[in-house]
This record gives structure tokens, sequence and C-alpha cells, in this order.
């Protein structure tokens, strides 16, 4: 089974080597590409930190190699779609590319994770119509704008909600119950 991760420079470090080191711990195959990059080409992730200000402040994370090329890949090999948060969606969202490749999960109905400002790109691709989903909070206008509804979970909460093929959350301390949904949808049993 193989999965595919988007990402791009400033994408949140755990919301990206999370899901990663999960998929991978299950034997799930995870490519992870960026738009206009190779595979090996590096990435910069970015930590985003609660420290008291009005909003969260971004520190530099982990550079990330990217393990696959993004005009190589085929959309029909892939079982599920991983959307992370970070400041990579802010521009990817522009990105027509990146916007097909959602709409086409969408349209097979296969399974699909966004978490905190991922929302973003699946606002711009016109897939959250009539859906419910969470994400972090200063996300909830591009959620309404695309014709979804919010649903209001504390930012820092470890809360996932599941509409249809889409499992959401506001933001990294939800990873776990974020990709534990992710994992049912792509119909992998875990037992203990």
């Amino acid at each position: 089974m193989k999965v595919l991760i988007l990402s791009g420079d400033y994408v949140e470090d755990y919301e990206l080597y999370a899901p990663l080191k999960s998929l991978e711990m299950l034997g799930i195959e995870a490519h992870v590409v960026c738009p206009d990059k190779k595979a090996g080409d590096k990435i910069q992730t970015a930590l985003h930190i609660v420290d008291g200000w009005q909003t969260y402040s971004e520190k530099p994370g982990h550079p990330f190699d990217l393990t696959h090329t993004f005009a190589d890949i085929k959309l029909d090999e892939y079982a599920g779609l991983v959307v992370p948060g970070g400041r990579f969606p802010e521009y990817q969202r522009y990105d027509q590319r990146v916007l097909d490749v959602v709409k086409h999960f969408f349209d097979k109905n296969l399974p699909v994770a966004a978490i905190c400002h991922g929302l973003q790109i699946l606002s711009a691709a016109g897939v959250l119509q009539g859906r419910s989903c969470s994400a972090f909070p200063m996300c909830k206008l591009d959620v309404i704008a695309g014709g979804g509804k919010y649903v209001d979970f504390e930012a820092f909460s470890m809360n996932a909600h599941v509409d249809g093929n889409l499992v959401s959350a506001p933001a990294y301390p939800a990873i776990g119950v974020w990709m534990r949904e992710f994992i049912k949808l792509l119909g992998v049993k875990v037992q203990l």
C-alpha cells in the first residue's frame, strides 16, 4: 500500500515527520513530494511554537530530503493522501497541479488526512463543499469560504473529525488520533 504526502518549504515539522513515521511503522510506503522538486532535494520544515504571544512563533525545523519526485507521481498507485499544515499550504494552494492531486483523491473517494493549515489547500481545490472539517482556528474562514462547515475544536486539543473519506484535525497535538482515524479509513487493522 502507498500513501502520498504533500509537502513544501516550511511544512510543519511534526505534521510531516509523525505521519511519515506512523505509516512506515505499519509497513505502508509513504511518498513525500513537493512541486518543482525531485527525490533527494531538501525542503526546510518549521516548528510552530505557542510562547505567549498573540499568535504562534516559527522556528526552523529539521531539513527533510524528499522521497519522490512530484512530476513522476502516478496518482492511481496511491491508497490515500496526507496534507500536513505549516506555511506551505499558503502558497501551494495557488498551484493547479497540487489542487488537481487533491481533487483526484476526492473524486475517487480515497482517504484524505488534512491537518492545521493543510485545509487551505482543500478549500482552494473546492472539495470542502457540504463537508464538515476541523483546521487551525486561523483557517476557519478558509473552510467556510470553501463551502465547508468548520468544526471548532480547541487549537491544541487532541481531537480529530471524520466526514466520509476526510479526517481532519486542528494542529499537531492531535496527530495520534488523526492518524488513527486515517489508518482506519485506509482499511488497515491494528491489533493489540
